[in-house]
């Protein structure tokens, strides 16, 4: 179930309660106090189970795409669009349900409706597949264009129909249906023997399936999620290592199972072997055949395994996030990944990190999709509370009456567990792993 999310300053309130002074009267240093003694007790609540709120199940990720934030086409800081209006996390995505497709709307000027991203690493004579899920709205073809510097690869899609349209240069394109209204589209290509660094990949609209330039329709567009360009040939083994901190997505404290099939999908679904290492996760898979590693276009060694379907689906904890930052300044500008502490109109104050930097003035309230609130959930805020005004005590020496606030907050802790083991049984089991495999134990 999904369970409500509270806020820093209902934390502030309680603990002055215990200490025995108003919220209001909270000074400065207090603050600094209180604030190190929660982010010291959430750490640990973090760190003690997969809790439903902080630990998704069966995210999907792409592992090897050459392409930063392929389901935020949004993002302008890696995706330039031409005459389209983009807005992140619309709709549900077709592979694992969370809300992280992009809608793409055309803007009323005559000219290509699109958005594109650079592409750095293609190699001479080497085999890519290239692909994108879209979802008509008001536009049932899109346009896929990708050049190796030297070649363009080009192929329409009618995502209503599910036909593929007039392709050029590609060796094979699909198309399949997909959950929710998306269709795959798919297309493989070997780049040109002269093939550079200066490549492109392209999402654009078209009115009728050849058709790239026109006055656009305000009211006209598409959904898209997950682009991709995989390395399909000569693939270098960190192509199969889904980093710790994947660019666009959430930091990975602890990974839980990974699986080459939504979970979501089967009873008892088949799951991918893993190594940790200090780079990332590195799935095995378990097909019996070996490819050659290369490094710099140069064969190093044959490894066992081949890469695996895109996308895979991880189950795995967030990284726990600091609840610090200044006061919110209406005067200053803020950068991205800079965190303040904001009071919102209704008196609740709650740490927000900076996700598009700002102008003056423009606050959590004024320019909302500029900020991004750092979550605090219900389940950690009594454990936090007391854990953290047992720590309060302590620097006061007050140490008997700390280990009962110790045993107070250790009770909630093993009350949230217990909805979560027992009576939503929702917990991972423990797994045991073989030689390339690995199963849960009961």
């Amino acid at each position: 179930m999904p369970r409500q999310a509270s806020h820093y300053s209902t934390y502030l309130t309680q603990i002055a309660a215990l200490i025995g002074i108003p919220a209001d009267r909270i000074t400065t240093e207090i603050a600094a106090v209180l604030n190190a003694t929660f982010n010291t007790a959430i750490a640990k609540m973090w760190d003690d189970a997969p809790w439903i709120e902080i630990s998704p199940y069966g995210e999907a990720r792409f592992l090897g795409n050459r392409l930063s934030y392929p389901n935020n086409q949004a993002q302008t800081a890696y995706w330039s669009a031409t005459a389209a209006t983009l807005t992140a996390n619309s709709i549900p995505n077709p592979a694992d349900g969370f809300t992280t497709a992009t809608k793409m709307m055309e803007t009323g000027a005559s000219s290509a409706h699109s958005v594109a991203q650079s592409v750095t690493t293609f190699y001479p004579s080497t085999s890519y597949t290239v692909s994108f899920y879209a979802r008509p709205n008001g536009r049932i073809w899109q346009y896929l264009s990708v050049t190796d510097g030297v070649t363009t690869y080009t192929a329409f899609f009618n995502t209503s129909a599910g036909t593929v349209g007039t392709t050029t240069n590609f060796t094979s394109t699909t198309i399949a249906q997909q959950p929710n209204g998306f269709w795959l589209c798919q297309a493989t290509f070997t780049a040109n023997a002269a093939a550079t660094t200066s490549g492109s990949y392209t999402l654009q609209l078209s009115t009728d399936g050849s058709t790239l330039s026109y006055a656009g329709d305000t009211s006209k567009g598409c959904y898209l999620w997950g682009a991709l360009v995989q390395q399909t040939q000569y693939t270098p083994v960190q192509d199969l290592v889904l980093s710790w901190d994947q660019l666009g997505e959430n930091e990975i404290d602890a990974v839980y199972n990974i699986w080459p099939c939504s979970p979501f999908a089967s009873n008892y679904p088949s799951q991918f072997g893993y190594n940790i290492t200090p780079q990332g996760i590195q799935v095995i898979n378990g097909t019996p055949y070996a490819y050659v590693n290369y490094q710099n276009g140069v064969a190093q060694n044959n490894l066992y395994g081949a890469p695996p379907s895109n996308p895979i689906f991880v189950y795995y904890r967030k990284t726990c996030p600091q609840y610090t930052g200044d006061v919110f300044d209406a005067a200053d500008t803020y950068s991205v990944n800079e965190q303040v502490y904001f009071t919102a109109s209704d008196g609740y104050g709650d740490f927000y990190k900076c996700i598009v930097a700002t102008s003056a003035g423009q606050s959590p309230t004024t320019t909302p999709n500029s900020w991004e609130r750092i979550t605090l959930f219900d389940t950690f805020l009594r454990f936090c509370t007391y854990r953290a005004f047992g720590d309060w005590l302590i620097s006061d020496g007050q140490f008997d009456r700390a280990q009962t606030m110790y045993a107070v907050a250790d009770d909630n802790m093993a009350d949230e567990l217990d909805k979560c083991e027992r009576q939503m049984d929702v917990m991972s089991p423990m797994k045991v792993q073989s030689h390339l495999t690995s199963r849960p134990a009961y």
